[in-house]
């Protein structure tokens, strides 16, 4: 009786502050995205979007993440959903940027010979 109290305690912490642990450890979490388009309505995020637009581009942008969130690596999404946890409403549309953003780094970093994954930054800098 008390673990299940304290689990819906747990689950209720995690949907007031706006995120909640995914079900499973690879599933996409569920992000509260109600203030974020709440405030696109009002025109406080950006002048002229609906909140109707908003939800749409949010529901495109968790529709992406379903089909492709096993791709992204263990750290990208632990990076991005901390950043997503501490920078304000949440958003599907801004968690999608900042994993690709972060894999698309790592493409390019991966790509230029004088890189590498294994060489501390340090000794990268000092060759150049």
């Amino acid at each position: 009786m008390f673990a299940g109290f304290i689990r819906t305690v747990s689950v209720a912490a995690c949907l007031a502050a706006g995120f909640a642990a995914p079900a499973r450890a690879d599933d996409v979490p569920t992000l509260q995205i109600g203030p974020s388009c709440e405030a696109a309505g009002r025109g406080t995020v950006v002048l002229g979007r609906s909140k109707e637009s908003c939800i749409a581009d949010e529901t495109t942008a968790h529709d992406a993440l379903q089909k492709s969130w096993s791709k992204y690596s263990a750290t990208d999404k632990q990076q991005c959903l901390g950043m997503e946890k501490a920078g304000g409403p949440s958003s599907y549309v801004e968690l999608q940027s900042c994993l690709e953003i972060r894999r698309d780094a790592r493409d390019i970093r991966n790509a230029d010979p004088l890189e590498s994954e294994n060489d501390p930054l340090s000794r990268r800098r000092n060759r150049r």
